[in-house]
């Protein structure tokens, strides 16, 4: 049995909350995304991306939830792409939504695997409570993630956290990350928008899902008070799913 639970918080800065996810308990499907920050209509955006993908991806399951492809990785790229495509069409018909983006993440778990694809920095955690490791699943698709060197460029080195260098709706072609990873039972999964990921390290998220591993509602909102606690700048998104 797959439990699911979710928050998503506007913050203490942001008068706006452009983040969006949906997810099935029957499909096993989570979808995060998170418009783009400074962007006109990111939450026009974060919306359209995810509806998109899952509308694409419900589409597969027969009629006792089980999911008609051999290839999940290649349906949730699919489903990625669709969603591009989708943001990308609605620019076109609407100017005034020229320069609007979003992240994406979509994740899919059978009994033995969590599969996904994304575009973005919203990420995806593997912890094993058995063995009390975190694992980040996601690589953040930021300029701090292509080495910038510091001495030569401080001040876009102190932004590089935050300036994506791949999104939904930046182009009409996009190259989605994507992989698996193994999953046991007790095996938790969290994806999160980067107003959590920012503040909180991967230590703390850790801890504090140890700490409260029979109450999954309770984690989250110890992790949304940490992040307030921090200052919260940004939009707060959290999905967890534990597999029993």
């Amino acid at each position: 049995m797959l439990q699911i639970s979710s928050l998503s918080d506007t913050g203490l800065v942001r008068s706006t909350n452009e983040d969006f996810y949906l997810f099935s308990r029957e499909y096993r499907i989570i979808i995060i995304a998170d418009g783009v920050g400074g962007y006109d209509y990111g939450e026009v955006a974060s919306r359209l991306a995810a509806e998109s993908a899952y509308a694409l991806l419900e589409n597969e399951f027969d009629e006792d939830n089980q999911l008609n492809v051999e290839d999940p990785i290649k349906l949730l790229n699919k489903a990625v792409v669709f969603a591009n495509q989708k943001v990308i069409d609605m620019k076109v018909q609407k100017p005034s939504h020229q320069q609007m983006g979003t992240t994406l993440t979509c994740i899919y778990l059978d009994d033995d695997f969590v599969y996904f694809s994304y575009i973005g920095d919203s990420r995806l955690y593997h912890i094993s409570l058995t063995e009390n490791k975190i694992a980040q699943l996601t690589t953040d698709h930021t300029l701090s993630q292509n080495k910038l060197n510091e001495s030569l460029v401080p001040d876009l080195h102190a932004r590089a956290n935050h300036v994506l260098t791949r999104m939904i709706g930046a182009g009409n072609s996009v190259n989605p990350g994507f992989g698996k990873s193994p999953l046991q039972k007790g095996d938790m999964i969290l994806t999160c928008t980067d107003g959590l990921s920012d503040l909180l390290s991967n230590d703390i998220i850790l801890q504090t899902l140890l700490d409260n591993k029979d109450d999954m509602n309770k984690s989250l909102e110890i992790l949304l008070d940490q992040v307030k606690q921090k200052g919260a700048r940004d939009n707060i998104t959290i999905v967890m799913a534990n597999l029993e």
